[in-house]
């Protein structure tokens, strides 16, 4: 199996041959190891305009920067060539899953559509992908031609349907059934108990002491490969909503015994989805759960986004008003990025708007994130809401949101999510909590 690197051929040379060889390498020997092997073809859209406008030789670098960065998307990168005008062919194996075919697409397009500067110009492409995969492992007889043609394939009918990607049907066979599978070991576990929160700190900014956690699903078991919003997902898709949440919040007020018998007041926050919202079990689990566990209402946040609440406005509104007349804090999570309007947001009885991490992670170099972030810092002001900040990764970020006003804060340079154990050790290492009640 070769390492094709951009720097070791020309960069924009076509290549089908020297492809076909490195993908018949590479599925022999997932044969032999029982993996899959996955073909991305990327066929981008209107590039000759590019070169129409730009000239061929801007044109040619462009393709040799995509080129690199495709190649850069593997973790162990096997052979990326651009195998027509405007068509490029990436291999990437071993694939743990077909279920996996998703976030490989959001990375390529990613890469795609991140400008490419030339001469003071930044410049983005699009285009259409088709995915085709090695058959199940154990039938591995696929020819590397025939790989190539099913996503060559894939790729054209994403053209006709105006899609991003498509997926060639004997591996969306595959995807089908692998699907099912997953989804009723997910079932098992939530019966059995397999699922653990794991607790990301929150901390006020203008100190630095603990405000708080955000309780995080995770699920331990090795090779499953869905992240915790895949896997969330799934168990809405299998109507078991309540049944997780019902845990969550149980676990959450367990695990965080510990900490009130500490003295640390901490507010221990879990999300809320769409079918939990509109559930008519959800305030008498709320109300039992907090009186099972001898916990303060004023002690669990509830995390809300603006999509949730819209899905039924007037049932929404009134169970959470309902929720927090019992003592229980209210957040809007995710905030900016659904549709605000004022027309409803004024009847939302929410403590705390919760700004998007995506915000967070740009505004020190886009002016219009920033004003974003201001914008969002003055609307909580306005609203008597206390602020926090998401997905903060570093000094500069946290030091700039202090100074604009921001509440609260949590992301990676605040702590990681961690299970409670360590979390119990992450606490004890910042002996200076806020000992008030954080109720408004």
């Amino acid at each position: 199996m070769t390492n094709d690197s951009p720097d070791n051929l020309s960069p924009y040379a076509i290549d089908r041959s020297a492809l076909l060889a490195a993908l018949t390498a590479c599925l022999a020997d997932n044969q032999d190891n029982q993996q899959l092997t996955l073909l991305a073809l990327v066929d981008l859209k209107h590039f000759g305009q590019i070169n129409q406008r730009y000239g061929y030789l801007v044109g040619d670098h462009i393709l040799a920067e995509l080129q690199q960065r495709l190649a850069a998307i593997p973790k162990h990168p096997i052979a990326c060539r651009r195998i027509d005008g405007d068509k490029f062919a990436l291999i990437i194996s071993p694939l743990l899953h077909i279920q996996l075919v998703p976030l490989v697409a959001k990375k390529i397009i990613d890469q795609m559509t991140c400008y490419f500067s030339i001469d003071n110009q930044s410049i983005s492409l699009e285009g259409h992908i088709g995915f085709a995969a090695s058959a199940e492992p154990r039938h591995a007889a696929t020819n590397a031609e025939k790989l190539l043609q099913n996503a060559e394939a894939a790729a054209k009918q994403a053209k006709r349907l105006k899609q991003p990607y498509i997926v060639n049907e004997a591996a969306a066979a595959h995807q089908a059934r692998h699907h099912i599978a997953l989804k009723q070991k997910v079932a098992n576990a939530l019966s059995d108990n397999s699922f653990e929160l794991f607790y990301q700190p929150q901390v006020r900014l203008a100190d630095g002491r603990p405000k708080g956690v955000e309780g995080l699903i995770r699920w331990n078991q090795r090779g499953h490969g869905l992240n915790p919003e895949q896997l969330v997902a799934m168990i809405e898709q299998s109507g078991r909503m309540d049944e997780l949440f019902a845990w969550t919040i149980n676990t959450a007020i367990r695990e965080s015994a510990s900490w009130r018998e500490q003295k640390h007041s901490l507010v221990t926050a879990i999300n809320l989805s769409a079918s939990c919202l509109r559930s008519p079990q959800l305030f008498e689990t709320i109300e039992s759960s907090l009186n099972l566990w001898g916990a303060e209402p004023s002690s669990l946040c509830i995390e809300v986004t603006e999509s949730t609440i819209q899905q039924d406005l007037h049932q929404g509104l009134q169970i959470l008003e309902k929720i927090k007349q019992l003592g229980v804090r209210i957040a809007i999570d995710d905030f900016g990025t659904g549709y605000s309007s004022l027309e409803y947001f004024k009847f939302i009885p929410a403590d705390e708007l919760k700004i998007d991490k995506s915000f967070i992670a740009t505004m020190r170099n886009s002016r219009i994130d920033l004003e974003i972030v201001k914008l969002i810092l003055d609307w909580g002001k306005r609203f008597q809401m206390e602020t926090v900040a998401e997905g903060i990764e570093d000094a500069e970020s946290m030091a700039l949101l202090a100074d604009l006003g921001c509440t609260y804060g949590q992301g990676y340079y605040v702590g990681k999510a961690m299970p409670a154990s360590e979390f119990q050790r992450w606490l004890d290492k910042n002996p200076e909590i806020a000992e008030t009640d954080f109720t408004v």
